[in-house]
């Protein structure tokens, strides 16, 4: 018997012998091949995921006599309904005998699958009261869709892949469509598919724990019915093919987006940073997930303000300066004909309180050897998601070009744009207060976002020359008229000792 004894025929349009024989996709065949202990592959609807993750369980149950293996859903009913299925159904198109235990509803939940040997176990659980229902030792353990499940799930299992039969062989697997981003497997697994692996210190001895992590695309599975990519195609928002077709990681809506007067095709695109125009960073030192967001504004030849973003940064688990210190060194590679003096750091009162334990990041960075010159208000909610919604909806600028422009590589922002920022669901019978959730990861983007129109979009839109007023009073904006100038210096120092803090 081969893997593809286990596969349906062949219903790939672009394949000559399609009806006539039985094949695995390259992406399949990786998941496969993989040696890693745990192995997480993340894909698009019907991307092939749930048949692969099945039937490499199956062979390393008929392979090893003596192992046992686990297959891990949410709930009984999804489990029936999908992953016990396909791992049924592919033992029955191989011709493969066992003997079923545990008979609930119609559906064994435990089989014994007799082999050259001596004969394997495969067991089918929920995840509620997991550790009550599970045996102490596994040789190979299926969680489809992990989404749904919480890392203590992932952790118990990791403790019982342990099964001696199966020592050189253990795997342990994870299948999924795409969660958002401030998911537990997003944490483990990491941004982009690779192979790893963490070294761990026994006793002075040095173990690795390996780990793979696989995307794979909705198009690349061949089985798919013919009309079936087409079908799921209509209808749904780039972001939404990001994820549901593509494979990627992205947002979950779970209520309504905070801005939905943004439109991909209007406010995403290729904006620079202008020549002469102060590079803004607005920070948000927000609890374990820090984030910056980098801004123009500037004034075209209409003389109509416009906003751009061009780029944004955040890191997990990660304390202020350090954060500070990978901001700076990325603000010089990106933009390394940029002066220090054009940069203008923006953020949030709350970043320079005093706490118990010490003073705020805002301070901190002020001093040597980071000398940030910081300004800084109270910037609230409410009537800031209110101005920008308003500039949102602006028409384009009679310029021709868009008043408001996200630099398409800005993914999070995008995407927090788009409905991963979003106010709480609406619950028949109660009232919900109007403002966006905190879900500790886009949020923190977005309130840089804030922060920067706080700083410099409000005071246009209450007097529109304000801007212009400034040009020629903050040494920062001052400096862009001086370029070249034997003043170049003396503004320099200026700068250096008036430090320009806003209240």
């Amino acid at each position: 018997m081969t893997p593809d004894d286990l596969f349906p025929i062949c219903a790939d349009k672009m394949c000559p012998r399609i009806g006539q024989h039985k094949h695995i996709s390259p992406p399949q065949q990786d998941f496969l091949d993989a040696t890693e202990k745990y192995v997480y592959m993340q894909g698009g609807y019907g991307s092939g995921k749930s048949i692969i993750a099945c039937i490499k369980g199956i062979l390393l149950s008929i392979s090893l006599p003596g192992n046992r293996g686990v297959v891990i859903r949410e709930s009984y009913p999804k489990l029936h309904d999908s992953t016990q299925r396909t791992f049924m159904e592919c033992l029955d198109r191989a011709g493969i005998r066992y003997k079923g235990r545990e008979n609930r509803d119609g559906w064994y939940h435990r089989i014994i699958i007799p082999v050259k040997g001596g004969s394997s176990e495969v067991f089918f659980r929920e995840t509620k009261q997991l550790g009550r229902f599970l045996g102490s030792e596994f040789g190979w353990w299926l969680v489809d869709e992990a989404l749904e499940v919480d890392k203590d799930v992932f952790k118990k299992l990791q403790g019982r892949l342990r099964l001696p039969a199966a020592r050189g062989f253990y795997s342990g697997m994870l299948i999924s469509n795409p969660p958002h981003l401030n998911h537990w497997l997003h944490e483990v697994f990491g941004e982009e598919p690779r192979s790893f692996s963490v070294e761990v210190d026994i006793d002075g001895q040095i173990e690795l724990s390996t780990f793979r992590y696989m995307q794979v695309s909705t198009r690349q599975n061949p089985h798919n019915p013919p009309g079936y990519l087409a079908d799921l195609l209509t209808g749904l928002t780039q972001a939404e093919i990001d994820r549901l077709v593509e494979g990627q990681y992205g947002y979950i809506p779970d209520g309504p987006p905070v801005y939905p007067m943004f439109e991909h095709h209007r406010h995403v695109g290729l904006p620079q940073l202008p020549e002469h125009v102060p590079l803004v960073r607005a920070w948000d030192f927000g609890f374990r997930h820090p984030a910056v967001s980098f801004h123009a504004f500037w004034r075209c030849r209409k003389e109509e303000i416009h906003w751009n973003v061009l780029d944004a940064m955040d890191s997990r688990m990660v304390e202020a300066v350090p954060f500070a210190e990978s901001v700076i060194r990325y603000t010089t590679q990106v933009w390394p004909q940029l002066d220090t003096i054009m940069v203008e750091d923006d953020g949030d009162i709350a970043g320079s309180h005093v706490s118990d334990t010490g003073p705020g990041p805002i301070n901190i960075l002020a001093g040597a050897p980071w000398n940030l010159n910081f300004s800084y208000k109270k910037c609230d909610v409410e009537p800031g998601v209110r101005m920008i919604r308003d500039f949102l909806k602006l028409p384009e600028c009679k310029c021709g070009q868009s008043r408001f422009l996200v630099h398409r590589k800005v993914r999070h922002v995008i995407e927090a744009f788009q409905g991963g920022y979003h106010m709480r669901r609406a619950v028949a019978g109660k009232g919900v207060k109007e403002e966006p959730v905190k879900d500790g990861f886009y949020d923190d983007f977005m309130d840089s976002v804030r922060y920067a129109t706080e700083h410099h979009l409000r005071s246009e839109l209450i007097d529109p020359k304000l801007i212009d007023a400034l040009d020629k009073t903050d040494p920062r904006r001052m400096y862009r008229h001086l370029r070249g100038d034997p003043w170049q210096r003396a503004m320099r120092k200026l700068m250096q000792e008036h430090t320009t803090r806003g209240v």
